[in-house]
């Protein structure tokens, strides 16, 4: 039995628990086709709790490895999970300046370059399409109310 993943899944079981409790007490579940203000918080939860679920059960039937901690950290790309922090702190900021499109193109364009190792150009494609894509899905069919920004668009 692996006790640290058994722990880990009774720990994110416990959170789903309160989760799921907080959002059905606190806030209107709602239906499917009328979600109140606990929808999301709920089913959030009720993931959560299916997730964890499947670890605790799991975590039975897999070994403990005796490797350690460091070792698992050791010679990973810092860098790059720094430079994607940083550039989802500055989406955050710049999203209502620049408004949706472009600062979700600058953002993919910037996650494309530091996951792969395409071209410039399909990484600039991959961009746009995703931009493009996200914003006819959340403006055009869900009708959600996005960032216009200095350009009006």
């Amino acid at each position: 039995m692996n006790q640290r993943e058994f722990l880990g899944g009774l720990f994110w079981l416990a959170v789903s628990t309160v989760i799921v409790f907080s959002g059905s007490i606190r806030g209107n579940i709602g239906t499917f086709h009328y979600p109140g203000p606990g929808f999301m918080p709920f089913w959030a939860g009720v993931v959560l709790g299916v997730l964890s679920l499947i670890v605790v059960c799991t975590s039975g039937a897999t070994r403990r490895e005796g490797t350690e901690i460091r070792s698992l950290w050791r010679g990973r790309k810092w860098a790059g999970a720094f430079w994607i922090t940083l550039s989802l702190f500055a989406y955050a900021i710049l999203l209502p300046w620049l408004g949706y499109l472009i600062a979700t193109f600058g953002l993919m364009a910037l996650m494309f370059s530091l996951g792969g190792k395409q071209r410039w150009l399909l990484q600039g494609i991959g961009a746009l399409t995703t931009s493009v894509i996200t914003y006819l899905l959340f403006c055009i069919w869900f009708e959600v109310h996005l960032p216009k920004g200095i350009f009006g668009f």
